[in-house]
């Protein structure tokens, strides 16, 4: 089986144009009005929604085309990738809280604490564009 790499590449796509918004999100805002901007607030959200779909859809690819490995949701996804050096560690541990972020926010299981995720997002937002480079060096040739 073969990757598609124009599918992948769509998707890198996706996951960086919504990386890109949230940094410049990060870099135009204080957190102070970010956190009291609902539309602000609401908009860096829905990108990391994308970026998780994104990346799960993305791992699912390359888990069922190389390995012919199926997954069984989101946190599923991540840890499969970990576990067949798709990502590594430190990948894996700075995205698994996004794929936590993305069931919480989809299913509303509780209330999102929006200081934290926004300590999150910045802590960890390079983290997003160190997976789009592992994914190119590793399966885009």
């Amino acid at each position: 089986m073969n990757i598609d790499v124009k599918r992948i590449s769509q998707y890198i796509y996706e996951i960086k144009e919504n990386t890109d918004d949230i940094k410049s999100i990060l870099e135009d805002f204080s957190p102070e009005e970010i956190l009291n901007n609902k539309r602000i607030l609401k908009a860096l959200k829905f990108s990391l929604v994308e970026i998780a779909e994104s990346i799960s859809l993305t791992i699912q690819h390359i888990l069922a085309k190389n390995y012919g490995i199926p997954v069984k949701g989101y946190i599923d996804t991540i840890k499969k990738a970990r576990e067949k050096n798709i990502i590594d560690e430190s990948i894996y541990v700075s995205l698994k809280p996004f794929f936590d972020f993305r069931n919480i926010l989809i299913h509303r299981y509780w209330q999102i604490d929006d200081s934290l995720l926004l300590k999150n997002v910045k802590e960890n937002l390079e983290s997003f564009y160190q997976f789009i480079e592992t994914i190119r060096e590793k399966f885009i040739k």
